[in-house]
């Protein structure tokens, strides 16, 4: 019975939730976000150690989202690793964090070589964090990075799309960035110590609509003539 249990428990799409790493209270190590909604929906944060998924679009506000978390991460001085993945990570935006100088810029030209350096990193143990930007990340690759992240005390976080996975992701966190005509929202498909949740207001630093820059058009325009277009 025993080996049965021990050969299911190892399947790559079994996640064992309750694999957690603790604080010397017996309380699991969280770093909260810094927005209260989503802090309180989370237990306290994003567990200190394993893997995060953020279902978002690149420039989306997902690193805004993600620089409270960063900010405590950066104080174990260990490195910050990226993995844009062809995409342009803003040199501009970095160079501006606290953490930039801990930060490493690792450019692949395919998705394998992105998890394959991902996973180097994390086994170094000079790393803190890995942010990985994907098209895609399947189930079994998600959670081997789970895994492993827990193993050596890294948090991974795993920016993609999403939109070709059909449930939840088997990480600490799997949560999906949206916004509506007047407010983004946060959806919970999976979190490690509490129930999933959809629809949790956040404050997002960029506006859901682009009214702000209509009515800036219309305020500073001094041509009649000037033609103002609206995104629906």
């Amino acid at each position: 019975m025993s080996a049965s249990i021990s050969s299911l428990v190892k399947h790559p799409l079994v996640f064992r939730g309750r694999d957690h790493r603790h604080s010397a209270d017996g309380n699991e190590v969280r770093l909260p976000f810094g927005q209260a909604n989503l802090d309180k929906a989370c237990a306290g944060g994003v567990p200190a150690a394993g893997a995060m998924s953020i279902r978002a679009l690149a420039g989306q506000g997902e690193l805004q989202l993600l620089n409270n978390v960063l900010l405590q991460k950066a104080g174990a001085q260990k490195r910050i690793i990226w993995l844009p993945n062809r995409l342009h990570l803003n040199p501009n935006w970095l160079s501006q964090t606290p953490y930039q100088q801990q930060s490493w810029v690792i450019n692949t030209t395919n998705e394998a070589d992105a998890l394959w350096a991902c996973e180097q990193a994390i086994r170094s143990q000079a790393c803190c964090c890995v942010v990985m930007y994907l098209a895609q990340i399947e189930p079994k690759a998600a959670r081997r990075l789970q895994v492993l992240a827990r193993q050596y005390d890294c948090l991974v976080v795993l920016v993609h799309p999403g939109n070709r996975i059909p449930g939840a992701l088997p990480v600490n966190i799997d949560m999906e960035l949206s916004c509506d005509a007047r407010q983004w929202f946060v959806h919970l498909h999976r979190v490690s110590g509490a129930w999933p949740q959809q629809h949790i207001a956040i404050e997002h630093p960029l506006p859901a609509s682009n009214s702000a820059i209509v009515n800036a058009f219309r305020q500073f325009s001094n041509s009649a003539a000037t033609a103002i277009h609206e995104v629906s």
